[in-house]
């Protein structure tokens, strides 16, 4: 179908929805970044890098973010050979309970840390009462913490990457080289692994842009884990001194900078290294191996499940324990801290489902009308509109909401509506995040969709509006609706955009900002019943995506 006039008008509300949601804020960082009273100058970059302190947080950001990559492929590629690969018991139940640790936010998955790993934790405790140690053991204040956190939260983005790129090798390669005398490693060093790193490096960067901007963990943690540049970007911020918030905002341009070369490094990469096989298989070859090393296999992938589920036993002991503190487990269990948290607190809950809800229904109404004129229409500037719709996901949730705080901090022009005064604020930048779930799955269900029925249709004598909502949008109703849960899930375990815009006294917080106010002033157990929620609607929410599109459990998570 060609350009008509329609398709323009339609282009162009959509290009202006977008600058507002999304370019407006995010010029208005890097603008605020180079100006001081009107006037351009570098002297904010100046007093960031000349700033000791400050020159730390950044390179602890790049160290904690390069770590988690080391360690988190340490566990994910093993993981997803071992699975992959080979003939183990229960290997499918050993797949999904290993993809299980992504339906936890990673900040609650640090709560859970402390219960358990913390100065008078579970395992503190018990080590002490024992095997007669004296002192704690420092499991997890650090920036060491946030590196073993984030790794057992997010190794499954890469396990599941290399098991979908594993599932597109051809094994008669593997076999070739085995014949010519390669031992099993070598042919793995040099063949596998190789035809593997498009999907590794999806996984990586990943969780390199995710550990290096993210703001829970190290807030939940606590000093030392302050010395990041998200949680010292969020702290200048919500400073009430215009010289120390435009320190916060230069941070916020070093964070989007590095993220996007980190992009565009890592797909360079990927396109540069040509990897081609001679032929791809529907179905992965299935080894077998000798009773010990399967003894092996199966203890190495069930010690690390096990591990990596920790959090989630520690969340709901937590969120049912009556008494726990200074005890290895709590004293009794009662429905108390439920009760407190949905009935004598239930702003919390009704914040967070009537925020995602209004940003995933205007997210799927959004994305269903962008793919629409990406995929059916010609015209011109098209990948620009398609680029600018999926920023958001190189964009941390700090830079988007300071975007929000330095762009609309006057009333609309025109309106005269003050945007930050009220808490739809919040619900329009959790939109901007998320326009991009809706936009792909919508973009992917349109293309397997003929456009000949459209034709038909409107041959007919169907206007093009009455083919879209008849024909168009039914059959395209099972992406647009995974691409909505996707949102829904990421808007209701959204952290920073919330916390940030959430003026205080108003009552606008979310559950997980709730979460953090519980635990800073102690009181772990409304916080763990929070984090006990989420976690249930967020496996709700997976369980019915995956359910709609055919996926395996978490799988929805890795691309």
């Amino acid at each position: 179908m060609g350009v008509d006039k329609g398709s323009l008008y339609i282009s162009l509300v959509m290009y202006c929805i977008l600058g507002f949601l999304i370019i407006v804020p995010v010029m208005s960082v890097f603008y605020d970044s180079i100006t001081w009273q009107g006037s351009l100058t570098l002297d904010h970059y100046k007093r960031f890098f000349d700033s000791p302190y400050l020159r730390e947080c950044l390179l602890n950001s790049l160290w904690v973010a390069t770590a988690c990559v080391f360690f988190a492929s340490l566990i994910g590629v093993p993981m997803a050979y071992l699975l992959g690969r080979f003939d183990l018991p229960a290997r499918n139940l050993l797949t999904s309970l290993a993809t299980l640790p992504l339906i936890m936010p990673p900040f609650v998955g640090a709560l859970s840390f402390k219960f358990l790993f913390g100065r008078h934790g579970t395992i503190n405790l018990l080590l002490m009462d024992y095997l007669g140690f004296k002192e704690p053991i420092n499991f997890i204040y650090g920036l060491h913490g946030v590196v073993l956190i984030t790794s057992l939260h997010l190794y499954p983005l890469v396990m599941l990457n290399v098991m979908t790129s594993l599932s597109r090798i051809d094994p008669a390669l593997e076999e070739a080289a085995g014949n010519m005398g390669a031992r099993s490693f070598h042919v793995f060093r040099t063949i596998t692994f190789p035809l593997l790193m498009p999907g590794f490096a999806a996984g990586a960067l990943l969780i390199f842009t995710w550990a290096f901007t993210d703001l829970g963990t190290p807030m939940i943690i606590g000093s030392p884990a302050f010395n990041l540049l998200a949680p010292q970007a969020f702290f200048a911020i919500k400073e009430l001194y215009e010289d120390v918030i435009r320190l916060g905002v230069v941070m916020c341009v070093v964070m989007v900078s590095l993220s996007l070369v980190a992009l565009a490094g890592m797909r360079k990469y990927v396109g540069l290294r040509q990897y081609a096989v001679a032929a791809v298989t529907s179905k992965v070859q299935v080894k077998k191996l000798s009773p010990v090393m399967r003894f092996v296999a199966l203890g190495v992938c069930i010690i690390i499940v096990l591990v990596s589920l920790l959090p989630h036993a520690g969340i709901f002991m937590g969120a049912f324990g009556k008494v726990w503190s200074f005890t290895p487990f709590p004293q009794g269990f009662t429905l108390e801290n439920f009760r407190r948290v949905l009935i004598d607190a239930p702003m919390y809950l009704n914040n967070s489902l009537r925020y995602s809800g209004i940003a995933t229904a205007i997210g799927m109404a959004l994305g269903a009308i962008l793919a629409y004129v990406l995929v059916r229409k010609t015209l011109p500037g098209k990948d620009l509109l398609d680029g600018i719709a999926t920023l958001p996901l190189a964009l941390p949730g700090v830079v988007l909401a300071t975007g929000y705080l330095r762009a609309f901090r006057n009333p609309l022009p025109i309106l005269n509506f003050d945007l930050l005064s009220t808490w739809l604020v919040i619900p329009l930048a959790l939109t901007a995040r998320k326009i991009p779930y809706t936009l792909r799955s919508s973009y992917a269900s349109l293309q397997q969709i003929h456009v000949s029925l459209e034709e038909a249709s409107m041959n007919l004598g169907a206007t093009r509006i009455k083919t879209f909502f008849r024909i168009t949008l039914p059959l395209m109703a099972l992406g647009l609706l995974a691409g909505g849960m996707l949102g829904f899930i990421s808007s209701i375990t959204e952290l920073s955009c919330s916390w940030l815009l959430s003026l205080p006294g108003m009552g606008w917080e979310p559950m997980t900002v709730g979460i953090m106010i519980y635990s800073q002033t102690g009181i772990f157990g409304q916080s763990a019943a929070m984090g006990a929620i989420l976690i249930l609607i967020v496996g709700i929410g997976v369980a019915v995506t995956n359910r709609l599109v055919g996926a395996r459990v978490g799988a929805v998570f890795g691309g």
